[in-house]
């Protein structure tokens, strides 16, 4: 019996797991009605609940916005962690990770604005989340200085490469559209190949991409 126990979730990874459906789904509101268009009656009525059920998970819009900026960052840590464990350049580490990054964001949370709306919080979770933003900004730099160490990257401006490839990654917000016809690996696989190129040691073949279909 223990072991039907062990095999199965508790109270408490129940509620995590509801907490974060509604976080994911909370992000795709936000991202179609924009963050200030949008209210936890939005929320509410999206996940069929009433507001009193909601605020057993999220108390204020407030948090609701701070938790998806958070799941915005796991999910980036987590990309970055695979592309460094999977690349062996410092340019395959930042391809694999960020191509990650983009299928999930899509796949999970429908491309969210908010995550290029930080302004939309504030006090201390404004304060942790451009903390954790920044630490990804260092990571990815890092990643950069790999690149160009190895060889699978130019000599560049650190910065200005890393900002280029972020600020590529996080427009898909403004037009992607999940009801279209590009799916979240064609989108990623495209962005990324394009985003890099200008900074590629020894560009390749021209990746064929699936948009053109």
């Amino acid at each position: 019996m223990s072991r039907w126990a062990n095999a199965l979730p508790n109270r408490e990874e129940q509620l995590e797991t509801k907490r974060k459906a509604i976080i994911r789904e909370a992000a795709r509101v936000f991202s179609r009605r924009g963050v200030h268009g949008t209210s936890l009656d939005d929320v509410a009525e999206r996940l069929g609940v009433t507001k009193a059920a909601l605020y057993r998970y999220v108390p204020s819009k407030q948090d609701l916005l701070y938790a998806c900026h958070e799941e915005a960052m796991d999910i980036a840590r987590e990309a970055m962690d695979r592309g460094e464990a999977e690349g062996r350049t410092g340019l395959e580490k930042i391809r694999i990770g960020m191509a990650r990054y983009m299928r999930e964001m899509i796949d999970a949370m429908g491309v969210p604005v908010l995550i290029i709306e930080e302004n939309a919080l504030s006090g201390q979770q404004a304060k942790d989340i451009m903390q954790r933003r920044d630490d990804f900004e260092r990571r990815m730099r890092r990643l950069v200085e790999e690149g160009i160490a190895d060889g699978s990257i130019v000599q560049v401006n650190v910065k200005i490469a890393m900002f280029t490839l972020l600020g590529a990654v996080h427009w898909v917000t403004k037009w992607y559209s999940p009801d279209g016809a590009w799916g979240a690996e064609d989108v990623a696989e495209a962005v990324i190949e394009i985003a890099t190129r200008g900074f590629e040691a020894r560009p390749g073949k021209v990746l064929q991409a699936r948009l053109n279909k």
